[in-house]
């Protein structure tokens, strides 16, 4: 009774080694497949993982092949698989901004604001707060939502106050508001962030401009249009040639 007991355990140990071997390899060659853009390859690996008993290792290979499916362009199916990961640990909010990200992809806004607005609701980790509603604040934008996207940029900044982006994105919506003022003043926080973000110097040469004809002055002087031109002539030196046009009518001389 003794031996069979001891034979037993053998096998089971060996059966063990060998679902670690299967378990070890699949991850790194998914994880290679993924970071050489092999994605059919790596799914092929994460699949393998789903098919393990441990609970963790599925939900790792449910996460990295809604990953893969999302860089192919498999939105449902990415979708589909980072809802099965959060069924198996509702407590990881990366896996509702994965899927939040799958759902805009697929043009699905709506629900992935929900996604968003559910992580920011449950607050329980900071980082994936702020990358809820920088996504907010991203789908917004590109709906024309611009009151709300400002509303998002506020809500960031007081999580994040040194994200250059997230102050050319509100600097932009402010843009569209018509609140060129608040503009002119995110563009400068964006660029004392990140002093080449030549869009930044554009933007912000462009909302002086704005500034100054949006109150009548349709013909306004070399010099009222001095400071901007400053910002107009630093993009084009940085590479921006959308800008040659303002500069020729507003920095040229006549």
């Amino acid at each position: 009774m003794k031996t069979y007991i001891i034979t037993v355990a053998l096998i089971l140990n060996l059966s063990f080694v060998f679902s670690q071997e299967i378990l070890s390899e699949a991850y790194l060659d998914g994880n290679e497949y993924f970071r050489m853009g092999e994605y059919q390859k790596a799914i092929k690996s994460y699949t393998k993982l789903i098919s393990m008993d441990n609970k963790k290792i599925r939900k790792t290979g449910y996460v990295n092949r809604g990953l893969a499916r999302d860089k192919i362009k498999e939105y449902d199916g990415a979708i589909q698989d980072f809802t099965e990961a959060i069924k198996l640990d509702s407590t990881d909010m990366a896996s509702f901004i994965d899927r939040g990200l799958s759902k805009m992809h697929a043009g699905y806004f709506a629900e992935a604001i929900k996604d968003y607005e559910y992580v920011i609701h449950v607050n329980t980790d900071s980082k994936m707060v702020q990358n809820a509603i920088y996504w907010m604040a991203r789908i917004n934008f590109s709906q024309g939502k611009f009151d709300e996207v400002v509303r998002n940029c506020d809500d960031y900044f007081k999580v994040n106050s040194i994200d250059a982006e997230l102050y050319f994105i509100r600097g932009t919506a402010n843009d569209m508001l018509g609140n060129f003022e608040q503009s002119i003043k995110d563009y400068s926080k964006a660029i004392k962030l990140y002093p080449n973000y030549y869009q930044a110097y554009a933007n912000r040469g462009t909302a002086k401009i704005n500034l100054l004809t949006g109150k009548g002055n349709l013909e306004p002087s070399r010099g009222e249009t001095k400071n901007a031109c400053r910002d107009l002539k630093k993009a084009l030196e940085m590479g921006d040639n959308s800008v040659e046009d303002l500069i020729y009518v507003y920095c040229s001389k006549k």
